[in-house]
């Protein structure tokens, strides 16, 4: 068994448009954007991958999606995307076919993406080809510890607007965890925010996005102000996983507070 610990960063909820001078509540996206890849690539240089989970376009533009996979192509590493409800999965398909892999065997880890997108609406479901995926994976690789990557929270998080727009059949998610104990980890974008709580006994972070914040615990959408972030993970060839949280700044954003929604 590998002693070396792998590192992978998170990315969500980049909001981007085709037009880089393009904002979102008064955020720059591109801008901030540019900030979150600079501080990964300034201190993070040992990263195995970049996950980016959901949300990746504002527009549904082409453009965006080529905007993004420019952005990332700097820090010269693979990334893996994720449909969010704002997302275009077939344009991302065409624009970076090597980006939408469901599957990332590294040393004694594999993480597996598993699209929650419902064409058309904001909430999240896993479809039974997507559930019937996991068990698959999980099956194939029993001895390998399993980091599960979504776009939407699989369980409430006090956050009555939120919680409105959740993974709508968490239970079925639930079952298939229940029948295999490698899970260690599940990560998600989609609340703009970072939390940490479990689902089925299993450690459940959420990441915040690198443009725009939304308040914790409101139960109507407000935004927040803190700074954009995303998160580093540290996998351990023993199961553990070390995790944190990084801002670009510690300093408050100047945000549109009075928005009603994005």
């Amino acid at each position: 068994m590998s002693t070396a610990r792998i590192r992978v960063i998170q990315i969500t909820d980049p909001h981007l448009f085709a037009d880089s001078n393009s904002t979102l509540m008064g955020i720059n996206t591109s801008a901030t954007l540019d900030g979150v890849l600079a501080k990964v690539q300034d201190d993070y240089q040992d990263i195995e991958c970049l996950l980016v989970t959901g949300d990746l376009t504002q527009d549904d533009s082409k453009a965006s999606y080529y905007h993004l996979k420019d952005k990332l192509s700097a820090l010269n590493v693979p990334s893996y995307w994720l449909s969010g409800n704002h997302d275009q999965p077939d344009l991302m398909n065409a624009i970076h076919p090597s980006a939408m892999e469901k599957q990332v065997l590294l040393g004694e880890w594999q993480i597996l993406l598993l699209n929650t997108q419902v064409d058309g609406e904001v909430f999240g479901h896993l479809s039974s080809t997507e559930l019937e995926l996991l068990e698959k994976y999980l099956v194939q690789e029993p001895t390998k510890h399993c980091l599960l990557a979504l776009h939407h929270h699989p369980a409430p998080i006090n956050s009555l607007w939120m919680d409105s727009i959740m993974l709508k059949n968490p239970d079925d998610l639930a079952r298939v965890l229940s029948r295999h104990n490698n899970v260690r980890a599940i990560i998600h974008g989609h609340v703009h925010q970072a939390r940490d709580y479990e689902f089925c006994n299993i450690p459940v972070m959420a990441t915040p996005s690198t443009c725009v914040q939304f308040a914790p615990e409101s139960d109507k959408f407000l935004a927040d102000t803190r700074q954009p972030g995303f998160r580093v993970l540290d996998l351990f060839p023993d199961g553990r996983i070390k995790s944190q949280i990084v801002r670009t700044s510690d300093k408050p954003m100047r945000i549109d507070l009075e928005s009603k929604g994005y």
